[in-house]
């Protein structure tokens, strides 16, 4: 194997064996969601409807570092998901009834309980998910800055259910006369569904769930099946506040394995909207299962994101961005960095530079080992998934400048290849792993850069190292993706500003100046007062 084999060796040798069934046990008994002794092995209790895993088939939640077991859950049942969303309905009635002030309140109540529980919820995400404990912390920190976006602009959540947003005069002269004058409601849509995947459970689950709480809406959660733990001790601290306010069942988490009571959930009448963050063909069946319902669906989906490396960049900051884009949360983020297109100028130096930090500064091994900078990959799976990617890169044509090897359990070295240039097939779609490439292009060929950017369809994030403001500045407006960088890399974003892409990223934006209309249905009136003639719009008459 080319690159740091034995220094990602010692890593895992260093990497202490731990007992992930009572880490686990304790941090769920933290968050109040064990009973009994501790030397007994438990199913964790769920002591609400909202938190909703009843009593269907038993499975195992793994931890992805040790591969044991660290729960035990049943998983819901349709008439489980029924009476949750029934139990939703009437919650949400009433909470659309508070003003807008109200509800923002009580938010910033939930924000403030999942502060005072980060370190747990930070631990479980860690022992599930396989993320470095920094990572962990960083989603709950994306929540409170989605909430602090939230409580800046407040106004714009409306109020009650009566509450008008906006009046305006009619443009017809006769209806002014008259005394006609329109306005406009801002309305929940009432249930909002959220379905959130294993890379990333909190963070999305903020997202949306923050803003449609602050609009009137309920809210029914569901995680990945192999991400549960986390999503429902999430979905007790929020429903704490919830319960102490009596709204208790207006956020729920339901995990469903089963693929048809799936499609059945997302289908139902109840739930007026679907945002999901995942892989592309769970975006598909999504939009299949409810095209003919037109139920309204919000979509973050895959994206293989490149960055750029100019001829001016500033080489070690190029480098540093890089450095984490490619091989951070082993490479399972959905802003990871693909493919890095790099000026022949500053190329030899920067790969050089790369391969050195992937061989020195890349630490491999148990996350809550310190030191450690890259954990495992989410399974077995996503292992099979790796060494297949790398072995069908190689046979297209790539090369090996580091990395490439199965460590054993589910840790892989995060690999570097080169591609031989343009239009490289292995470079056209995402391989979620830690997998990156490097292209070198020539001066004079930036518009084929941007042409093989667009080339695959997918338009989440990138980012452009130059010291040229009107290069990129020109590059912005041709590159088809929602999140576009100037020297800083595609991994990452600003909370509480738009997130999204285009095309196969699925077209959809959270956050950002749409933060609350996404989750709201506008109703336009003209008010006429009683008695009044009718005048018709556009002065059309009936002769």
């Amino acid at each position: 194997m080319a690159g740091g084999r034995g220094h990602a060796a010692d890593a895992l040798a260093r990497s202490p064996q731990r007992e992930s069934n009572a880490l686990a046990s304790k941090t769920l008994r933290d968050l109040g969601m064990l009973e009994g002794r501790p030397e007994q092995p438990q199913e964790p209790v769920w002591p609400s409807v909202s938190v909703f895993a009843a009593h269907g088939p038993r499975r195992d939640v793994f931890d992805p570092t040790t591969s044991t077991s660290l729960a035990s859950i049943r998983s819901a049942q349709w008439a489980h998901i029924d009476a949750s969303l029934t139990r939703m309905q009437e919650a949400q009635r009433r909470w659309a009834k508070l003003t807008g002030d109200e509800r923002v309140a009580i938010v910033m109540e939930i924000t403030e309980n999942i502060r005072h529980n980060t370190e747990s919820l930070a631990n479980l995400l860690t022992l599930e998910i396989g993320k470095v404990p920094s990572e962990s912390v960083g989603e709950l920190v994306e929540i409170f800055e989605v909430a602090q976006s939230i409580e800046a602009r407040a106004a714009e959540c409306g109020g009650d259910q009566t509450h008008v947003t906006r009046q305006y005069n009619s443009k017809d002269s006769t209806r002014r006369e008259l005394g006609w004058y329109g306005e406009e409601r801002s309305l929940p849509l009432g249930i909002v569904g959220k379905v959130t995947a294993f890379n990333f459970p909190y963070a999305p689950f903020g997202w949306g769930a923050l803003p449609a709480l602050a609009t009137g809406n309920g809210v029914v959660w569901k995680p990945h099946p192999d991400a549960v733990l986390s999503a429902m001790a999430m979905t007790r601290v929020v429903d704490t506040v919830l319960e102490k306010r009596g709204f208790s069942g207006l956020v729920c988490c339901i995990d469903i394995v089963d693929k048809n009571l799936v499609e059945r959930m997302w289908t139902d009448p109840r739930v007026g909207m679907w945002e999901a963050t995942g892989g592309e063909k769970m975006g598909v069946a999504l939009l299949q299962a409810v095209a003919p319902s037109m139920t309204r669906t919000l979509l973050e989906l895959g994206g293989n994101n490149a960055v750029v490396v100019h001829s001016d960049a500033d080489v070690t900051q190029a480098v540093e961005s890089c450095l984490f884009g490619t091989t951070g949360t082993a490479g399972q983020r959905c802003t990871s960095t693909r493919v890095v297109y790099c000026h022949e100028a500053v190329y030899d130096d920067f790969e050089r530079r790369m391969v050195e930090g992937y061989n020195t500064r890349v630490r491999i091994g148990d996350p809550l080992t310190p030191g450690v900078n890259v954990g495992p990959v989410f399974h077995a799976g996503r292992v099979a998934a790796f060494e297949a990617g790398v072995a069908r890169c190689l046979r297209q044509g790539s090369e090996l400048l580091c990395g490439g090897s199965v460590l054993g359990g589910n840790f892989v070295e995060p690999t570097l290849l080169r591609a031989p240039g343009f239009n490289h097939i292995a470079t056209e779609s995402e391989l979620f792993s830690p997998v990156a490439h490097l292209v070198r292009y020539k001066e004079g060929e930036i518009d084929r850069v941007v042409a093989d950017i667009n080339r695959t369809g997918y338009g989440l994030s990138g980012g452009i190292f130059t010291a040229d403001a009107a290069l990129f500045d020109d590059i912005v407006t041709r590159v088809r993706v929602g999140i576009l960088n100037l020297n800083y890399g595609s991994s990452g974003a600003e909370a509480g500003e738009n997130f999204g892409g285009e095309g196969r990223t699925g077209g959809g934006r959270q956050m950002g100046p749409a933060m609350f209309a996404s989750y709201t249905r506008f109703v336009n009136s003209m008010r006429a007062p009683a008695g009044s003639p009718v005048v018709h719009a556009q002065g059309v008459t009936q002769s």
